[in-house]
């Protein structure tokens, strides 16, 4: 019985896997949910995210869940103090490397350098 659940977990895993990057040399995950319908489904694509959607990143020792914020031109996630972004108004989209940045409590902006592993 352990090596059919092991065997299914591994066709989940293989099947929805969260997003990993490279975030300051440091392994982050990040996991989008569409929640609209309350249904909490994994988005596998971009343009597939509604106004219910949420982001979770785990990185370091950091959990995070960002609601989606429609900004024109941006499929961003932020809880103005953390933004993970990936789409900017001059370059399009970007997929491989999102934005990830956060507001210290003085309003100095700290962006934290990411790319798709």
């Amino acid at each position: 019985m352990t090596s059919a659940l092991s065997f299914l977990l591994i066709i989940f895993i293989g099947i929805l896997p969260p997003s990993a990057f490279d975030c300051d040399g440091k392994l982050l995950t990040a996991t989008i949910r569409n929640n609209l319908n309350g249904d909490f489904a994994v988005v596998d694509d971009l343009e597939k995210v509604d106004e219910g959607a949420f982001v979770v990143l785990d990185w370091e020792k950091i959990s995070l869940m960002l609601p989606v914020s429609f900004q024109k031109g941006e499929i961003s996630f932020t809880d103005k103090k953390w933004l993970w972004s990936y789409q900017d108004n001059e370059n399009g989209l970007h997929e491989d490397y999102p934005r990830f940045a956060q507001r210290l409590p003085s309003g100095e902006i700290v962006e934290h350098e990411c790319r798709t592993l």
